[in-house]
């Protein structure tokens, strides 16, 4: 299970797709529909898909990472 405090850090996001109120991509480190997924919601923040974007993770459940974009 992936714990907040280990993952509570700035990561680069490469997003994917949008799904619902989420947009959703991964790391730079991180393989499609292997790793976990970095999940920002849309009501706060708008991404062009195929950008990378600098997130703080702020939240953690057991195979996703959730997230605000800071720049």
């Amino acid at each position: 299970m992936i714990t907040i405090k280990k993952n509570r850090s700035e990561v680069k996001v490469l997003f994917d797709r949008k799904e619902g109120e989420y947009f959703v991509g991964r790391t730079e480190y991180d393989s499609p529909e292997v790793d976990n997924e970095v999940l920002v919601a849309a009501k706060d923040h708008f991404v062009r898909l195929g950008d990378f974007a600098l997130v703080e993770i702020t939240d953690a459940e057991e195979y996703d990472l959730f997230g605000k974009i800071i720049i």
